[in-house]
């Protein structure tokens, strides 16, 4: 996996988690530039599977094949998951679920990436 794509798309999800704690914080619904932050977040969640995808075809094989699998697998749900809840719930608790869903892709992909890196 690419290192760069990573890091920006980590960086993207964590201006998203900060963005969706501020708009909690001031008891705000989620609008239009929010749906589009988290289009972006999943347009580069998209990209980092298609990357890791690529390096299992590749020929990289990691120690933990199935966990990397798995992460890969998952990892494209959780801001759809967290926008759907978001705008079926429109309590001001479930603006944070958005702001666990993109930590939570944070902590995917990074450990996808480590994951990558020790390979057999």
């Amino acid at each position: 996996m690419s290192a760069t794509l990573v890091a920006i798309v980590c960086a993207l999800a964590l201006v998203m988690t900060v963005w969706a704690v501020a708009i909690a914080a001031l008891d705000r619904r989620v609008g239009r530039a929010t749906l589009v932050g988290l289009a972006l977040v999943e347009l580069g969640v998209l990209a980092a599977v298609v990357d890791g995808v690529a390096a299992l075809v590749g020929g990289t094989r990691p120690v933990e094949f199935a966990t990397a699998i798995a992460y890969l697998v998952v990892a494209p749900f959780f801001v759809p998951a967290g926008a759907l809840w978001s705008l079926s719930d429109r309590s001001r608790p479930s603006v944070l679920v958005l702001a666990v869903a993109c930590f939570a892709v944070i902590v995917l992909l990074y450990r996808a990436f480590l994951l990558f890196g020790v390979t057999r």
